[in-house]
């Protein structure tokens, strides 16, 4: 009896050491798994080889930190902007925003997470980035840092901004590159897409990556 209640034991742990080692190779596939894409199929650009950011720190609308962990686990695009930007920022926060929709309507799965990072961090508050970004989808997130930090994580990125000055010096603007950053579930710059942008093409360059 006992020689055969050890037999069962035996048994059962070598069935929970092989069903451990198949979810351990499922969750590997998932997580390593590099996507093979035709670039003449998409639209933005591409990197064969996705790659790692610097450390960066900031705050979100929800005043929780906005950093690389916060990028692990989902697709995130990430966009440069400001609250006061007059044709750049509005257009391309309307074209997430319909490109988010049409990701809906597909049911598309997983939706990525939108962030609009301010390179205006004098004038835009958590609160007045809160408002501005959740006006175009309640969905968006909005960060903001301080000036330093977000210009280094915006350089590294390749995403160039300035501000300009010219007679009163509260009412400036702020130039800045109009792309759109995508990161991958592990953190990762995956993708970028640059001016002009077309909702119909963000969803489409979008379900080829999670399809």
């Amino acid at each position: 009896m006992a020689s055969q209640n050890k037999r069962i034991t035996l048994t059962v742990t070598l069935l929970v050491a092989i069903a451990a080692m198949f979810a351990g190779l499922f969750v590997s596939q998932h997580i390593h798994w590099k996507k093979e894409i035709d670039p003449s199929q998409f639209h933005g650009t591409f990197l064969q080889k996705p790659r790692d950011i610097e450390q960066f720190s900031l705050t979100g609308i929800d005043q929780q930190s906005f950093d690389n962990h916060s990028l692990q686990g989902q697709w995130t695009m990430i966009f440069f902007g400001f609250t006061n930007c007059g044709y750049v920022c509005p257009t391309t926060m309307a074209e997430l925003a319909k490109m988010y929709g049409i990701l809906e309507q597909q049911h598309t799965k997983p939706l990525p997470r939108v962030v609009m990072v301010s390179v205006d961090p004098e004038r835009d508050d958590l609160n007045t980035l809160k408002n501005y970004v959740l006006a175009f989808n309640p969905h968006f997130y909005g960060a903001r840092g301080e000036q330093q930090a977000v210009k280094k994580m915006a350089m590294e990125m390749g995403i160039a901004y300035e501000k300009k000055i010219s007679g009163n010096p509260d009412n400036y603007d702020v130039q800045h590159s109009g792309a759109v950053m995508l990161f991958n579930p592990q953190g990762e710059l995956s993708a970028f897409f640059t001016t002009p942008h077309r909702a119909e093409l963000l969803a489409k360059d979008y379900q080829l990556l999670v399809g």
